[in-house]
């Protein structure tokens, strides 16, 4: 009657011992595929010899990317399209809508401080590649006009360092950060610096 019992507890043991995940499977990494949307400030301040000139403008960015994690550290690759606008009186066009349509490819690696099956806390750091593509403006009553970015000084290519923070928070993300120019943001004779704040709700597949 006693080898029952025991031959029982060496069945149960085997079986979750079979059933049990592999050490190795938990340092295996984790590829995440991100969509995000959101809303950010963008600076520029033009460094005259009559002092520094700030200029703020709301814009808004949508965009993806894979995310791959394994232990306390990840990389990401994104891909953004960016818009920012504002209005203005223009002296030959007249009342005005300025909108700079531009696209980001950002490299970023940080750190996984917390994390659990609900919560995973990230923070980092990064390079990212700005293209300013077409400037477009909305005329009263006229029909809108296409230009290059070199039509209103804006550099074509803008290098960019970028700090954040990011949360998931079950499969959905919120992620701060901020970004600085690391050339001019213009064309001019003058360094123009470019600050952007950056606020995005994401979706994690």
């Amino acid at each position: 009657m006693k080898k029952l019992p025991l031959s029982l507890l060496f069945a149960l043991l085997t079986v979750l011992h079979v059933a049990a995940p592999p050490t190795s499977a938990a340092q295996q990494p984790k590829l995440d595929i991100k969509f995000f949307l959101g809303f950010s400030e963008t600076t520029y301040v033009a460094m005259l010899e009559t002092g520094r000139e700030r200029n703020s403008f709301a814009s808004y960015q949508i965009g993806f990317g894979p995310r791959l994690s394994k232990n306390k550290a990840f990389v990401e690759v994104l891909f953004s399209f960016n818009r920012w606008l504002y209005e203005g009186v223009n002296p030959d066009l007249g009342g005005v809508e300025t909108q700079v349509n531009s696209f980001e490819l950002p490299f970023l690696a940080g750190y996984i401080p917390y994390k659990n099956p609900y919560f995973k806390l990230f923070l980092y750091g990064g390079y990212v590649n700005h293209f300013n593509t077409k400037i477009i403006l909305r005329r009263e009553e006229q029909p809108s006009l296409r230009l290059k970015p070199k039509a209103d000084n804006l550099a074509i290519y803008q290098a960019l360092a970028r700090f954040g923070v990011n949360v998931d928070l079950a499969m959905f993300n919120f992620d701060l950060n901020y970004s600085i120019s690391l050339n001019s943001a213009t064309t001019t004779s003058y360094r123009t610096g470019y600050h952007q704040i950056q606020l995005n709700l994401g979706y994690i597949f």
